[in-house]
């Protein structure tokens, strides 16, 4: 019994040690990834989970155009976890992708990219509604450390529970 009691408990201890998913990770933009807009915007915005270094050129900003041009102007500005550029206007439509690199609090080098597309103002026609975005991987891996934590517990207390209601039991 006392073995099963060590598995469990190395079991869930284990499973609540901080994982190598620490580092950082892009939270938000705008524009947003895989979005069609039709008015680019006079700056790019990039949110991340955690504080960023600002350690001169560290962290950059690019944003290609469709015909491979960057319309970043100036330097890269970081505040806290939000790290921004200036861009240039266009009158380009299609494909553009953003890309980053960024040095987390921890030192860590995170580099990234993704795309947004500019489009043709459209007529719209009806309104539609904003669709919730599934949960992010950050919160899932919370939320799952949290459950199996509660299980742990909720295991202990069981067989903690048994082996004292033995012990009761024999001693009479």
């Amino acid at each position: 019994m006392k073995k099963i009691l060590f598995l469990i408990s190395v079991f869930v201890l284990s499973s609540l040690l901080p994982s190598a998913y620490a580092h950082s990770e892009l939270v938000s933009s705008n524009p947003s990834a895989s979005t069609y807009i039709e008015q680019l915007p006079e700056q790019i915005e990039l949110e991340f989970n955690e504080e960023l270094l600002s350690l001169g050129s560290a962290n950059s900003v690019s944003i290609i155009s469709p015909s491979g041009e960057d319309l970043g102007m100036g330097e890269t500005s970081t505040d806290g976890a939000r790290i921004t550029r200036l861009l240039n206007t266009t009158s380009e439509l299609g494909i553009f992708e953003v890309k980053y690199r960024v040095a987390s609090a921890d030192g860590h080098i995170l580099n990234g990219s993704f795309t947004f597309n500019l489009v043709e103002a459209a007529v719209v026609t009806s309104e539609s509604k904003k669709t919730n975005e599934a949960e992010s991987g950050s919160n899932l891996l919370v939320n799952s450390v949290i459950g199996i934590f509660a299980f742990g517990v909720l295991l202990i207390i069981e067989l903690a529970r048994r082996t004292w209601k033995r012990r009761t039991t024999s001693s009479d």
